[in-house]
């Protein structure tokens, strides 16, 4: 719930504003490293008073602080990688020169991935990267950009979560609210790795929440 509230109201994908978070992280662990520092001292010169449960309680403060800094860089740092690239706007005046990469040859690879995303539902892979598309077109990371980019004038994420949230759209619609799952249930049964990224990406497609969607839809 901490690291819920915090990282809603935080723009991330603003790189000023994660450079901000990042000093103030930077800080309080240089704070608490003294701080530690000095509580070992203390408990080192009173080594003779014997077992100090104050002493105990003290030195758990910083672990837990600790913890706490670990477990919010670990759950979001996907998040702030995969919106970063995502939230970017698209140039639309990106030119693709000798590539390789003839018209027709990106219709007919189009074609593929679409059928790919439609039937194979790749998008419901938490851990899908350009380098997995690419892979499966047999084909160059930087000519599976090239491929989305002039065809669906989209951005990878982008065009990844477009699916992802039209197979939310159908699930809400279709006794949500009748069923014990979450929201977050939902976002994770689609391919999103968290609620965040989740509510952002729907917002995003729809410009609305997904609990305004459920709203309109019943």
């Amino acid at each position: 719930m901490i690291a819920m509230s915090f990282w809603e109201i935080t723009p991330l994908f603003n790189k000023n504003k994660v450079g901000f978070f990042t000093k103030k992280l930077l800080l309080l662990c240089s704070f608490l490293i003294f701080y530690t520092i000095l509580l070992t001292i203390y408990s080192w010169s009173n080594k003779s008073k014997g077992f100090d449960i104050f002493i105990v309680f003290a030195q758990l403060v910083p672990l837990i602080l600790y913890a706490v800094i670990i477990y919010l860089l670990i759950k979001n740092y996907r998040a702030l990688d995969m919106e970063s690239y995502s939230m970017a706007p698209l140039d639309k005046n990106i030119k693709y020169e000798k590539t390789g990469l003839s018209e027709a040859f990106s219709l007919e690879l189009k074609n593929k991935l679409e059928h790919l995303m439609e039937n194979e539902k790749l998008y419901l892979e938490h851990e899908l990267k350009l380098d997995n598309i690419a892979e499966l077109l047999n084909i160059s990371r930087h000519h599976a950009s090239q491929v989305i980019n002039e065809n669906f004038n989209m951005r990878f994420y982008d065009y990844i979560n477009s699916y992802r949230i039209e197979e939310a759209k159908k699930k809400l619609c279709t006794g949500f609210e009748n069923s014990s799952q979450s929201i977050s249930d939902i976002a994770y049964q689609c391919g999103f790795n968290n609620r965040v990224s989740f509510y952002k990406a729907f917002k995003k497609v729809t410009h609305i929440t997904p609990k305004e969607y459920i709203q309109q839809a019943a």
